[in-house]
Parts: structure tokens; sequence; C-alpha cells
């Protein structure tokens, strides 16, 4: 395990400075940080998907954090503990852990250029950067969302099945959700999809809604958010449950630019692939 303090800076690319190294004492996470050759005018904190999810968009966010360098900003990502190269186990991570991960990782950022910050979520991430933006009540950091997760209950259950799926294909018994859900709420681990999880980040991840965020805990100094989903041309619209979220958020204050894009959906896909559209529409934003 490369020690949680080591920091290693790569030769430039093209004014691009790729730095790697570890953030956090009592939960390490793994961060790789492109940075432009000058001070940066801001920074962009990319949050992952979950699961295999995150493996499948590596590559293209990898190609956006470069182009965000180019583009004057500081572009880190971030692997929450238990996850990619971070220290710990899936099974060990918890909501509150993550909280702390990008918490830490913001403040190393700021300590080195006090300038505006950006959350980049994808699926997941994207969830997880609105819930952690709820706990700020005096930020003015906006949010990126790439095809955002609106319902973490749904995302659970869909994460499920692939289990029972898995087990059906393999001629054993399948389990229903609730009978997963119990075995995790029993404090037993389930493999699922490959990756051991536990039953609080599970319960944890369950419990975030979009709706929930804005009525509980959106901050009074309303975030710009744009919202990037997923259509198969430009006059279709989002799906009911992402147009209630979009709803809700702008119901609760929040200023939300919907972009669509077409393409490959990476997150769903097992070989690699591009979406130069999200690209493109991405580097459009001037923030």
């Amino acid at each position: 395990m490369t020690c949680p303090n080591m920091l290693n800076e790569f030769s430039a690319d093209q004014g691009i400075h790729t730095v790697a190294g570890f953030v956090g004492e009592d939960w390490p996470a793994f961060f790789l940080q492109f940075r432009p050759e000058f001070a940066p005018r801001a920074h962009v904190l990319y949050l992952p998907p979950f699961g295999e999810e995150m493996n499948r968009c590596r590559a293209l966010v990898a190609t956006q954090a470069r182009r965000f360098a180019r583009d004057g900003l500081t572009c880190t990502i971030l692997d929450f503990y238990g996850t990619g190269d971070s220290s710990g186990e899936l099974c060990e991570a918890t909501l509150p852990i993550w909280r702390q991960n990008i918490q830490d990782m913001l403040e190393r950022l700021l300590a080195r250029h006090a300038c505006p910050v950006y959350l980049w979520g994808c699926r997941l991430g994207a969830l997880l950067g609105l819930d952690f933006l709820a706990f700020q009540p005096d930020s003015t950091m906006k949010l990126l969302l790439w095809q955002p997760v609106v319902s973490g209950k749904a995302y659970v259950t869909q994460l499920l099945r692939q289990r029972s799926a898995a087990l059906m294909q393999t001629g054993k018994k399948p389990e229903s959700t609730a009978e997963m859900k119990n075995r995790l709420a029993a404090g037993e681990t389930l493999e699922v999809a490959g990756y051991r999880i536990g039953g609080e980040l599970i319960r944890a991840i369950s419990g975030l809604d979009i709706a929930q965020v804005v009525q509980d805990r959106l901050p009074d100094n309303k975030p710009e958010i744009f919202w990037f989903e997923h259509l198969p041309d430009e006059e279709s619209g989002p799906g009911a449950r992402a147009r209630r979220a979009i709803e809700e958020l702008r119901h609760g204050g929040a200023q939300v630019t919907v972009i669509p894009f077409n393409g490959e959906p990476l997150w769903q896909l097992h070989k690699r692939a591009s979406c130069d559209d999200l690209l493109q529409k991405t580097g459009e934003l001037r923030w």
C-alpha cells in the first residue's frame, strides 16, 4: 500500500502537471489531480460513480479532467475510501466517511489555492455531491452533474437485483431484495457485481433522495446546477423521475440548467467507448 502521505508528481503533459497522492489521516482517499501550468482560476472536484460504473467512466473522466486543466482549472479525481486505489475495503465504507473524504480534499485544495470550487459528480457521485452541499449552509459551490442518480432507494434496488440475477446464472437460489436488505441490516456483507458491500453504507445510500435533500437541507445560498441528462435526441425530455427531481430543485431555489447529450451510456457498457457529445457540451460551459 502506498504511504497515505506520499505525493507523486509526473511530468507535464502539454502544460498539464499530473499529481497523485492520498488525503486524510483516518480514512485515506486516493486522488489523481490535473493542474494547469499556472495558478488555477478554479478547482473542480470529481466524485465518482459506484462500483463498476466508476471503472467504466474512468477513461472519459480523465479526458475531461485534462480538458479542464488546459482551460485553467485544477481538476481532482477522488476515489472514496474503500474504492478504486484508496485505502480500506468497500464493506468498511460509510457515508460519513465519504463526506469526510470530500471535506479533506476540499481543505487541501483551498489551502493550495483559494479560488472557487465546483463539485463534479457522475451517477451516484452526483447525488453524493448534492448531499454534501446540503451540509454546507454558506457554500457558493456550483455543481456539475453527469447523469445523476435521483433516488438512492431505487438505485440500491437495481444493485441488489444484479446480485439476484447473478445467483440465478450460476444455478444458485435467487434472493429477493427484501431478503438481501434484511441480511445487510443484520450486519452481513454481500457480494454485488464483484464488490463486497456492507449494510451501513447501503442503508445510507437508500436514504438519499434529491427531493428529500431539497426539503430538509438545501443551503440558503441556492446552488447553480448544470444537469447533464442522456437522451436519445434533443427533442426528448428527461424521464419522469428526473423531471420531478429537477422541479424539486428549482422549487427549492436552485438554478438548474438541463443539458441533454447523446452517445454511448458509458456507465452501462462493459466495453470501452467514448461520448464526444458529453465532452463537447461540458467543455462549452463558462463558469
